[in-house]
């Protein structure tokens, strides 16, 4: 089903910054850790405190995912899948034979895919993007020319920063590549929505508990 991005006709999205300046996003007031979307609901837990293991980061590696990559992914979107602590947490064999789920992969790597890889001597965390179609899409899903991501990180390493690492390099590159806009849903009740209004992300349509947002690529003036 198509969403509507919830913007009166003629009006322009709202100047958020194309890109982000990555020590005051790190270091600032807020120490997020793995984040991410829901329905396809994402892990996070957005403390507000800064935190020593924020130190830790100057040792986490990022790089492009690659197709060697899919198996990590994969686990990473049964992290993603269920963000409520109390609920189990599906491997990633039961995500890929969802059909929910198993669309955020299938193909992997498809045209027009990009993701990154968090990592300190083994993978930590992971965050990715890609389009839909009208026909088949994500939870988050707005208009087929704005992708839609996914992230999340090891339950071991939350709460260093690793995830608000992932979401703003993520970001950036959409903006380099030229999209638009990234979208995302996510549940009202799950703690990483602050981090997403923090990096720009703005409501634009609501769906029982869950919000779906979208993070525009508009320089601001």
């Amino acid at each position: 089903m198509h969403h509507d991005l919830g913007l009166p006709v003629g009006k322009s999205p709202p100047n958020t910054p194309s890109t982000i300046d990555l020590k005051p996003v790190l270091w600032g007031s807020l120490d997020l850790a793995s984040v991410g979307t829901s329905r396809m609901v994402w892990q996070g837990l957005a403390t507000g405190k800064p935190s020593a293991e924020l130190l830790n980061m100057k040792d986490v590696q990022f790089r492009s995912a690659g197709p060697e990559d899919f198996t990590f992914l994969a686990t990473m979107l049964g992290e993603a899948a269920v963000w409520r602590p109390e609920k189990p947490t599906p491997t990633a064999d039961e995500v890929l034979a969802d059909s929910r789920y198993s669309m955020y992969l299938a193909g992997w790597p498809r045209p027009g895919d990009y993701g990154l890889i968090a990592e300190q001597d083994a993978p930590v965390g992971a965050a990715w993007y890609r389009t839909y179609s009208e026909a088949s899409h994500g939870y988050g899903f707005v208009t087929e020319d704005i992708p839609e991501l996914s992230i999340a990180v090891i339950a071991s390493r939350r709460h260093e920063g690793i995830g608000r690492r992932l979401l703003v390099n993520l970001i950036n590159a959409s903006v380099s590549q030229g999209y638009p806009a990234l979208s995302l849903s996510v549940a009202e009740a799950n703690p990483a929505l602050r981090l997403y209004e923090s990096v720009g992300f703005v409501p634009v349509e609501r769906h029982g508990s869950s919000r779906t947002m979208v993070r525009y690529a508009v320089r601001s003036q």
